[in-house]
């Protein structure tokens, strides 16, 4: 072991006493070794995408050895059925609906406001408090700029980008506003578009779209996702004796399905299953890259996606319709699919790794939601989230680490990308008729077929296909009232 100089040990006893004296919350686990933290999400990833949660077409084994080398459970849900509101509430702790820079229906505009107040406690902020290098690749969809509206829109032709992902608490990032599809079509860098030198113009066209310096300037949507996993790879590579909080936002499996080159052809599923052998791909080269860099013992690995999958109902959605005559059931047993209010929409895989601490090879059926993931990061580093941090997340760590029923919460809320609310609770899921602004620049509000009263009872009938509304009275009064308590009391955590 080497020996530490006097002077420098001086220094580091110096600061583990301010660090102390600041943060009296620390406990044990925080005076170990600091473990590494890397939350991969996946997009548009539905329950049955991956091996380990069923799926038989396909190949992960990447993803699969996260589940036997660690954590996999079964019922952990996204705050929102659709991408924008989950990635909120991971960041923030917080339920979307509560932050009024967000449409209470769809997804955030790509360059929508930023959503968060830049003194509110973000998952990025919590570990740069504690001394971690902190780094975002891939798909923020989160905002840039200040406004106050869903409504504004951000300005792309200006030389610099901010406030934005390097203002919440990221060191650094490199990946796209949004979706890939979306403009700007071209990767930022912390706060430039890269490839771009003083004086290269960008020309706002309309709200949305822009007109760049060079058509090769834009990105080649089949090469995002590697340049994405390459980049989370550059990042443990840099961050080598220092701890770090790495939030790798692959667009896999999000539309439009464009597998690279290498991987075409490689799963019996058609370009859908490509995709997703492809990001089981760049899970093993992030492993790969933890073990060169020799922490891959001493790193949580928390793998999970946004929301439910895309189930395509025709030909209309070609490679997902493709898997599906292929045999594939991309949410598995669940009913529902993104954007819905029924359980394909929200539950998703969740598999947590972390050797030593994470017993190997168990399954836990507690109940989680992806803004647990704050307040969980709070209590492994020691912490404690202000009051006004964090309104909805509870710690799940205990649920992580020890007996895999331990509870974590009494409920979750659930948030359909109409707007439609649903609260699960126990063995019971409660669907409340919701009255739903519409979104602004619609045509013409269209009915939803699923924005009506339901109960189901989810170990009785977890496809819930039984409407038992009628017939538990009890029931429906008891979770109508929680829920109508969560929305209007601004929070959910004690």
């Amino acid at each position: 072991m080497p020996t530490i100089p006097r002077r420098d040990f001086l220094k580091r006893l110096a600061f583990g006493a301010a660090g102390a004296a600041l943060f009296p919350g620390l406990g044990r686990c925080a005076t170990a070794a600091k473990p590494n933290f890397i939350l991969i999400l996946a997009d548009d990833l539905g329950y049955g995408d991956v091996g380990c949660y069923g799926a038989t077409k396909l190949k992960t084994p990447n993803i699969d050895r996260l589940a036997q080398e660690g954590r996999r459970f079964t019922n952990a849900y996204c705050p929102g059925s659709v991408c924008s509101p989950t990635r909120y509430g991971i960041m923030a702790g917080r339920y979307f609906w509560r932050e009024p820079r967000h449409h209470p229906t769809g997804v955030h505009a790509p360059g929508g406001p930023l959503l968060f107040d830049l003194d509110r406690v973000t998952l990025a902020r919590l570990f740069q408090k504690h001394g971690y290098v902190t780094g975002a690749v891939g798909k923020w969809h989160l905002g840039f700029g200040v406004g106050d509206k869903p409504s504004y829109r951000y300005d792309w032709s200006q030389e610099e980008m901010k406030p934005g992902p390097c203002e919440v608490g990221f060191d650094s990032f490199y990946g796209m506003a949004a979706n890939v599809g979306n403009a700007p079509r071209i990767f930022i860098e912390n706060h430039r578009f890269v490839g771009r030198k003083p004086g290269d113009k960008v020309e706002m066209v309309g709200r949305a779209e822009i007109k760049p310096w060079s058509p090769d300037a834009e990105y080649k949507e089949d090469l995002v996702a590697g340049v994405i996993a390459k980049k989370a790879v550059e990042f443990i590579e840099r961050a080598q004796g220092k701890p770090f909080f790495l939030y790798l936002a692959t667009n896999i499996t999000h539309n439009n399905i464009t597998p690279a080159m290498e991987c075409l052809g490689r799963s019996a599923c058609g370009p859908y299953g490509d995709f997703i052998q492809e990001l089981d791909m760049h899970v093993g080269w992030v492993r790969a890259a933890l073990e060169k860099a020799g922490v891959l013992d001493n790193t949580v690995i928390l793998f999970t996606s946004d929301n439910g999958g895309v189930v395509a109902e025709n030909e209309r959605l070609a490679a997902q319709w493709q898997a599906k005559q292929a045999g594939h059931a991309i949410c598995g047993a669940l009913r529902g699919r993104k954007h819905s209010v029924y359980e394909g929409g929200f539950r998703v895989p969740y598999i947590v790794r972390w050797p030593g601490k994470v017993p190997a090879g168990t399954q836990s059926d507690t109940l989680l939601c992806h803004t647990d993931i704050l307040a969980t990061c709070a209590v492994l580093l020691g912490d404690q989230l202000p009051a006004k941090a964090g309104e909805d997340s509870f710690s799940a760590l205990a649920a992580w680490q020890g007996a895999p029923g331990a509870s974590v919460r009494e409920s979750v809320v659930l948030d359909s990308a109409s707007g439609v609310f649903a609260i699960r609770s126990g063995d019971w899921k409660l669907i409340a008729k919701t009255d739903v602004p519409p979104q602004p620049g619609a045509k013409k509000a269209r009915p939803d077929l699923e924005n009506k009263n339901q109960l189901y009872n989810l170990a009785k009938d977890p496809a819930e296909a039984t409407n038992v509304w009628d017939q538990n009275p009890e029931v429906v009064k008891r979770l109508s009232d929680m829920l109508e308590q969560i929305k209007t009391k601004g929070r959910s955590r004690v």
